[in-house]
């Protein structure tokens, strides 16, 4: 074999290696695109926080992700109550303040390749395997927001020798989604939530027994409604002031999240009134929670701002509807009576002396919805 013939196999074997690392790269590029798209396709963060701590592990061939963000308010854990991570403390850290985060990045620069003992210990508490990973600074507007932590047990996977510059592009596209995330849930929520007690308003309330109906009537399952009213609230606000009347409706909201079950709706229908829809419960179901939270309220013991401990009962009114007798038709007449027979039931246990429940027979809902049917 000439020389020539030697110069064009070298030739040939260099424009393989180079064709085919272009097609990986291209490959490399391709996936991270796609994962844009759906990073960029979120609207939820525990949807998000999914894609980046379940979905990056398998899609990227990874062995460990690891997400700090920083939370000084808790605005981002309040949109998480009921969302658990894959692995609890240790895929997913809230900070308070940036102290960690600057320890990780003395500069708000990607970090890449093997790490130190005590830097691995920081980026991967739960995963001491990682050989070589890729730290990913989250920064918005200048403000260094969280960390995302990349890791492979092939220390060959992430070195300073190669260049990651679409790495640093899906942070950017990560913090965008992130910061996105919590303000639209965090708009939704101050139009749905009572910012006080941190139950539902009585706007979200009126949207969601007209959907909850829809759905026992499907079902045939029934449907239970409290009306839980705070007895003398007038006098706390009287004699101790608004403030500890505050702290008396956020307590009690505090108090029914903690009693009912997650499927069961609560929310701030009046200014000392509770509105909650029980799905799937019968009338003597509901009797027994009201009791249940009448008993919780009235040994519920509230301070003063000077001090002095003082106790707050209420009267409860409770109706059910047996929505197996009814189809899709009236839906909002049916709502309108479910909360009309639950009102006339407070109404009853107020005049019967307070402190008490009262439920409004499930027959004379069934004759005031089925009239209102026959003349539909």
């Amino acid at each position: 074999m000439g020389p020539a013939d030697k110069q064009n196999r070298e030739l040939r074997r260099t424009l393989h290696l180079m064709t085919s690392k272009v097609e990986r790269n291209e490959a490399i590029l391709k996936s991270f695109f796609e994962m844009e798209i759906r990073l960029l396709d979120c609207s939820r963060l525990d949807q998000l926080l999914d894609l980046i701590l379940v979905e990056f592990k398998e899609y990227f061939r990874l062995s460990a992700v690891h997400l700090i963000l920083l939370d000084p308010e808790g605005a981002a854990r309040d949109l998480l109550e009921q969302y658990t991570p894959p692995e609890p403390g240790h895929t997913l850290r809230f900070v308070n303040n940036q102290r960690l985060l600057n320890s990780i990045f003395p500069s708000p620069l990607l970090r890449v390749g093997e790490l130190s003992p005590p830097l691995k210990k920081l980026a991967f508490p739960s995963s001491p395997f990682v050989l070589s990973s890729a730290l990913l600074p989250l920064v918005r507007q200048n403000c260094l927001i969280g960390s995302l932590h990349l890791g492979s047990n092939d220390p060959g996977r992430y070195s300073e020798q190669f260049d990651y510059d679409y790495i640093g592009h899906l942070a950017s596209v990560i913090s965008v989604c992130i910061e996105n995330c919590i303000n639209q849930q965090n708009l939704k929520r101050l139009s749905i939530i009572d910012m006080l007690t941190k139950v539902h308003n009585r706007r979200a309330f009126d949207q969601e027994i007209t959907k909850e109906l829809s759905r026992s009537v499907r079902a045939k399952k029934n449907l239970s409604c409290l009306f839980v009213d705070l007895d003398y609230f007038k006098l706390v606000n009287d004699n101790y002031g608004h403030q500890v009347g505050d702290k008396v409706l956020s307590s009690i909201g505090k108090l029914l999240k903690s009693s009912l079950r997650k499927t069961d709706f609560i929310a701030r229908y009046g200014g000392e009134e509770f509105a909650i829809l029980l799905p799937d419960c019968s009338g003597e179901q509901a009797c027994h929670i009201a009791d249940t939270i009448r008993q919780k309220i009235l040994h519920m013991v509230i301070n003063s701002a000077d001090g002095k401990p003082f106790r707050i009962s209420a009267s409860i009114g409770v109706s059910c509807c047996d929505t197996s007798k009814y189809d899709h038709n009236n839906i909002e007449k049916l709502a309108h009576h479910l909360l009309k027979s639950a009102d006339i039931a407070v109404y009853e246990a107020k005049q019967s002396g307070r402190n008490r429940i009262c439920f409004s027979p499930t027959n004379m809902l069934e004759e005031a919805c089925n009239s209102q049917f026959n003349t539909a």
